[in-house]
């Protein structure tokens, strides 16, 4: 039996993607319609734009209708930062659709129009997203640019916890590029940033992210550790089945490769393909059927396994998101591999390596060499053996070292994470101290004011019941 292989993911953009891309939360559509028949100018167009989104996953055609009803009224008035946010609103929808390349062209035209209306932070909002689409597309050198150019401009604006969503991203770049120290210390700067700012969604973001990295280190306790933590945060709030299925992914993940414990795998995958398929999230779907296909791979069960892999092809075909292919081909060899068909694993592992090759997914191209060499000395091709072997060594001296435990713990350190959280349920709990007092006092205030009235009335009533004794006795 071949060695067992562990499956590649794609946990990037579509497993701890930013705050960016809100999770879709219940409709308001009837009380915005009743409220747009009053409105005018900016707040028309402000309702417009949010019946659009709130259209994203129920009508596409409502959806693009009420954006182009938002974009034109403001076109009409010369409100060029709404014309900016109806641009960027629709760059958003497009990409849940899974159409990159018109979100892209919206993400550009919504920049174009935050420069014009001068508005700093719908520009740093629309370079995020652009640098958001290149990632998807896997140039990730633009992306960084972009990513770069929106932190800067958080910074300016003196916008802590704008800076840190810039910071997960730049962090995803690094981590894409192997550069795990660079992508912690940008994780756990955002994580304090959101900590300091008491933003428990952002700080449930920066743990996802983290858990990655730790997961990739082989600290697979620290990872579940953090998942756990976003987990706890995201189930606590309404509106985030989102952000909470990347979370239940990737602790499925853990669990299927891991720790080998399948069945918990299983029921995580089924809640998170649910989910994206609510959402109508074509890349989520595709995503998770692919890691499900791994899952039945390790399960003996070859025929589900690959229909799943195919089900997930499809769907990156449709998007055009080559990192995506090129990971279920990947997967596909690696279960192939597994299994014992070396030829047909093979050839899923050169067509994976002739996307990562072009496209600069430098640790898909590692395992790719990896699981050719070994599907070349199962089958005796020796000659081929010595060669991808040697690309697969030259490969991996070229990855970025992974830092050691002393890196890691200094990071810690350096961030002071948990005695920022301490502080800040410390001051948390102060704040709810003084709420408290404040509304007794406020009950007491009322109290007394209620009782001074009583007492007037009291006094009033007495002096009339006196008056009228009075009358009484005069008249006898």
């Amino acid at each position: 039996m071949p060695l067992r292989m562990k499956g590649l993911r794609f946990i990037g953009l579509f497993l701890f993607l930013p705050a960016m891309l809100q999770a879709f939360t219940p409709s308001l559509s009837d009380s915005l319609l009743r409220a747009l028949d009053s409105a005018h100018g900016k707040e028309k167009i402000s309702l417009l734009i949010k019946l659009s989104e709130q259209n994203r996953d129920k009508s596409v055609y409502d959806s693009k209708k009420y954006n182009k009803e938002a974009f034109q009224l403001s076109q009409k008035e010369g409100y060029d930062n709404m014309m900016g946010l109806a641009s960027k609103s629709m760059g958003v929808s497009y990409f849940y659709w899974g159409d990159m390349k018109k979100a892209f062209d919206h993400f550009k035209a919504g920049l174009h129009y935050y420069k014009k209306g001068r508005d700093k932070e719908g520009q740093s909002n629309c370079l995020n997203d652009i640098g958001l689409v290149y990632e998807s597309w896997a140039i990730f050198d633009s992306a960084a640019y972009y990513y770069k150019a929106s932190y800067n401009i958080e910074e300016e604006l003196k916008n802590v916890e704008g800076a840190a969503t810039s910071l997960i991203n730049m962090g995803n770049i690094d981590y894409y590029r192997n550069n795990y120290q660079g992508a912690l210390n940008n994780y756990f700067h955002a994580l304090k940033n959101f900590t300091i700012k008491s933003n428990s969604l952002g700080m449930a973001m920066a743990y996802n992210s983290l858990s990655i990295i730790y997961k990739q280190l082989n600290d697979f306790s620290t990872a579940l550790d953090y998942l756990r933590k976003a987990k706890n945060i995201y189930t606590n709030t309404d509106g985030n089945d989102l952000r909470l299925s990347r979370v239940l992914n990737n602790m499925a993940d853990i669990y299927n490769d891991h720790f080998k414990e399948y069945k918990k795998a299983e029921i995580l995958y089924e809640k998170v393909l649910k989910i994206k398929e609510r959402l109508g999230l074509k890349t989520g779907v595709a995503l998770v059927k692919s890691n499900i296909g791994i899952l039945y791979g390790h399960m003996g069960n070859l025929s589900l396994a690959l229909k799943y892999f195919d089900e997930s092809r499809k769907l990156f075909e449709e998007i055009g998101d080559k990192t995506g292919l090129s990971m279920v081909y990947q997967n596909r060899g690696n279960t192939w591999l597994e299994a014992g068909y070396y030829k047909k694993a093979l050839k899923e592992f050169q067509k994976s390596l002739a996307i990562s090759k072009k496209v600069g997914l430098k640790d898909y191209t590692t395992n790719n060499y990896r699981g050719i060499f070994k599907c070349y000395a199962e089958l005796g091709q020796y000659k081929n053996f010595d060669k991808y072997y040697n690309l697969y060594e030259q490969s991996r001296d070229t990855l970025s070292e992974k830092p050691g435990k002393a890196q890691i713990a200094e990071l810690e350190a350096h961030y002071k994470i948990d005695s920022l959280l301490k502080r800040s349920m410390a001051l948390k709990a102060e704040s709810r101290s003084k709420e408290l007092k404040l509304k007794r006092y406020h009950v007491l205030s009322i109290t007394l004011v209620l009782v001074v009235i009583l007492l007037i009335l009291i006094l009033i009533l007495y002096k009339r019941a006196k008056a009228e004794v009075k009358k009484y006795k005069v008249k006898e």
